[in-house]
């Protein structure tokens, strides 16, 4: 009874004070209760704060805010955080009620430091600071260190702390409004580091690994590079920035490595893949490229990309309508690569996301900007539905960026990916592998040195493990214990669901949003044998959804995508 009580909890504990990942998935951010609302259109502007959260580790302070309007938090936002860390009116800068001795101006990407009357600045790099995503929203997620130097102090944060957010205009909006802030009273959950395996989980897999090595450094000063590179251990490399060489002389690099025999080609100035498995074709895609490779008999398209670069958003959409329309022409058997049904598609490399969220809708969701150009938008995955994005973690850190660079005023960020199709692969591990936070032991244990990265390029390697899906284009039913089918998809007003099983009996659909959120629950009968139901959606907002199926309280089958007109 002591191990059941004790294991009982340990998981409230768990739930109570979760771990917070700074990644863009909010579901981790459902199981912090306590918020911080705001009445709508109370302030001038066009900023109008509805709601934040926060929480807290023993490294770590969280916050996640919502702003009532699609932004670039990074770029002239006029944002700023206000926070008392010592819960005392008379030290620091007085605003709102509190004493602020910190405050962060996101727009302005710059600290302040209040001590008495003097002001000292610090920078992300200083407090270790981080939101997501890079690309405009309405929903941050943000860490910032709980104890950290600015000038020649150092900043610690009290167990108790005053927050405010303010929307630097006339007038501008504020969270909370009442005088005095909000009063946040610090948890003692430890920091434990997200588990992650450098290696593969099972030697069976496929593993990509995409480097923005910046400016061939990897040939001007190569040992750091080498060292991450022969930790990641891939069988397929895609590389961007190797502009003044060959991508037979990254070959060589590779074999030197490695040992073995490798294949390798170039696109553009700068696009590379050395890859274990034949490349069959390779074509451009503007300034990027489309690879096809023959993994094992199973032919797979990589396409690695080095999108235009910064506040370029109308060259980089363009750059990303373009890919879209190579693949549904490859998929259409139309264009320069043709493809077979259910050939795995992966997208990776230095995206540039730092701009408008409308590229990265692009890739993921097929919604093609230039329509008339580039063609109809389309469900760009098999099952006519989205592509994924894989999101890997960062090692040792709580949360995921793949660009880092203390020498510009731009905080870490989620720039590098792998966008991938879900209907055909399984992404069975994945990471962005950073030195900076590793334990001795693993640095030791894979032959790296604490400043690699941050001797290397500011872009950090990014690495996937896959495994192909069993893909069957017809059922038998005589084999399969339970079988679900779902059309149309996409749909508008409803969905046909088709059923097999042996048994008549109670079948629990439930419908949940793409951030874990129940939508829907409906209970039907079902007939033994092939048996169908039609499942109302018209009264569901338009986008993706997942479907998964109960029966006598245990799930049935894996759970269904569809599309939301």
């Amino acid at each position: 009874m002591k191990n059941i009580l004790l294991i009982f909890f340990l998981s409230i504990s768990f739930y109570i004070n979760a771990q917070i990942i700074i990644d863009e998935d909010l579901n981790d951010w459902n199981l912090i209760q306590e918020k911080v609302t705001d009445p709508a259109n109370d302030g001038s502007g066009s900023i109008d704060f509805t709601e934040f959260k926060s929480t807290n580790d023993s490294e770590y302070l969280y916050l996640k805010f919502n702003t009532g309007k699609e932004l670039n938090l990074q770029d002239n936002s006029k944002i700023v955080l206000y926070i008392d860390i010592d819960n005392n009116t008379g030290t620091g800068m007085t605003i709102n009620g509190i004493g602020a001795d910190i405050s962060y101006d996101f727009g302005q990407r710059t600290g302040y430091y209040h001590r008495n009357s003097s002001v000292y600045d610090f920078y992300h790099d200083d407090c270790g600071l981080i939101s997501l995503p890079t690309v405009t929203s309405d929903i941050f997620e943000m860490a910032i260190e709980r104890k950290f130097n600015a000038g020649n102090y150092l900043v610690i944060f009290g167990n108790k702390i005053r927050i405010t957010f303010i929307y630097n205009v006339s007038g501008g909006d504020m969270i909370p409004d009442q005088s005095g802030a909000y009063l946040y009273q610090m948890n003692d959950t430890k920091y434990i580091p997200h588990a992650f395996k450098i290696d593969k989980y099972d030697q069976g897999h496929l593993r990509i690994m995409s480097y923005n090595v910046k400016q061939d450094g990897n040939f001007e000063d190569e040992p750091p590079y080498k060292r991450k590179i022969k930790a990641t251990q891939a069988d397929i490399l895609c590389f961007q920035e190797i502009y003044n060489h060959s991508s037979g002389e990254m070959n060589n690099k590779i074999k030197s490595y490695f040992g073995g025999n490798w294949y390798d080609a170039k696109i553009g100035t700068d696009i590379i893949i050395v890859s274990k498995y034949p490349i069959i074709k390779f074509d451009a895609i503007g300034g990027n490229g489309a690879f096809l490779i023959n993994y094992n008999g199973i032919e797979i398209l990589i396409i690695n990309v080095h999108l235009y670069c910064c506040d370029n958003d109308s060259d980089r959409q363009t750059e990303t309508d373009e890919i879209m329309q190579f693949i549904r022409n490859a998929k259409n058997q139309t264009g320069s690569i043709t493809i077979k049904k259910n050939t795995p598609i992966i997208i990776t490399g230095d995206t540039n996301f730092v701009g408008l969220k409308q590229q990265r809708k692009t890739l993921l969701q097929g919604d093609i900007v230039n329509e008339s150009k580039y063609g109809k938008d389309f469900l760009p995955d098999w099952d006519n539905t989205y592509f994924e994005d894989a999101k890997p973690l960062t090692t040792g850190y709580p949360g995921s960026y793949t660009w880092k660079s203390n020498f510009s005023s731009y905080p870490a960020g989620r720039i590098d990916y792998f966008i991938y199709s879900g209907s055909v692969l399984k992404l069975e591990n994945s990471y962005v592998l950073c030195t900076d936070l590793l334990e001795r032991d693993i640095l030791d244990q894979f032959q790296l040195n604490n400043e690699d990265s941050y001797n290397a390029s500011d872009h950090l390697p990014i690495v996937a493990d896959f495994s192909i899906k069993d893909i069957s284009p017809t059922y038998d039913f005589s084999e399969m214990e339970n079988f679900i089918n779902m059309y149309p998809n996409p749909a508008s007003g409803h969905i046909n669901i088709e059923y097999y099983s042996e048994n008549t009996e109670n079948i629990e659909i439930v419908i949940y949003s793409q951030i874990g959120e129940k939508i829907k629950k409906e209970i039907v009968r079902k007939k033994s044998g092939l048996d169908n139901h039609f499942l109302d959606i018209s009264d569901l907002p338009s986008g993706l959804y997942n479907t998964v199926f109960y029966s006598n309280s245990s799930k049935i089958a894996e759970s269904k995508k569809f599309v939301k007109n």
